[in-house]
């Protein structure tokens, strides 16, 4: 096994693992919604401070669900221009592609860190709660920093797919997470 290939296998084992427990908070949130419900039908009395808890639980599983789809290549694309292209026009594009979503994420990152850092200075709490909120935006902060060298495997992976040379065949991952063979 490559040293390439165990790397790849480490981020999507990381990449899974961060996305399951963000479907397990995902749970977590609506088991606590659907309970707050009946708590209210039943004794008119909400879970307190349940809505404190909404955008700091939101963010964490829409943050924890990015590494997975950048490594399964599940962000949005527009295929038909490269089956008009060619695979390997098609390949180059991909590689553009996943280094302009490492910019974006890279910057995110920074940005999020620096967000972080005031919020933690600010001494920012919920209201309802008075949970600090800078612990809940660090962890979606690590979640982005955690894009960043994901997304460079899936640089990696597109430029290995552009710089083969025409007829040859790759192994690339989908948007399943399935593995199939590509010509170019």
């Amino acid at each position: 096994m490559s040293s390439f290939k165990r790397i790849e296998d480490i981020t999507g084992h990381v990449s899974r693992a961060i996305a399951l427990i963000g479907l397990a908070g995902l749970l977590l949130l609506a088991s606590a919604t659907v309970l707050d419900v009946f708590m209210r039908w039943l004794f008119n009395r909400p879970i307190v401070g349940l809505n404190d808890t909404y955008s700091l639980f939101t963010a964490l599983v829409i943050a924890s669900c990015f590494p997975l789809c950048i490594f399964n290549n599940g962000n949005i694309t527009i295929r038909f221009i490269g089956n008009i292209i060619g695979p390997k026009t098609k390949a180059v594009l991909d590689c553009l592609g996943s280094l302009v979503t490492l910019v974006i994420f890279a910057l995110m990152a920074w940005q999020l860190w620096l967000f972080t850092d005031q919020l933690a200075r600010d001494g920012e709490n919920t209201w309802v709660l008075n949970w600090p909120v800078s612990p809940w935006w660090r962890v979606v902060t690590i979640i982005i920093v955690i894009c960043v060298p994901v997304t460079f495997v899936v640089v990696i992976q597109h430029l290995r797919s552009a710089l083969r040379p025409v007829g040859s065949t790759l192994q690339i991952k989908t948007e399943t997470g399935e593995t199939e063979e590509r010509t170019t």
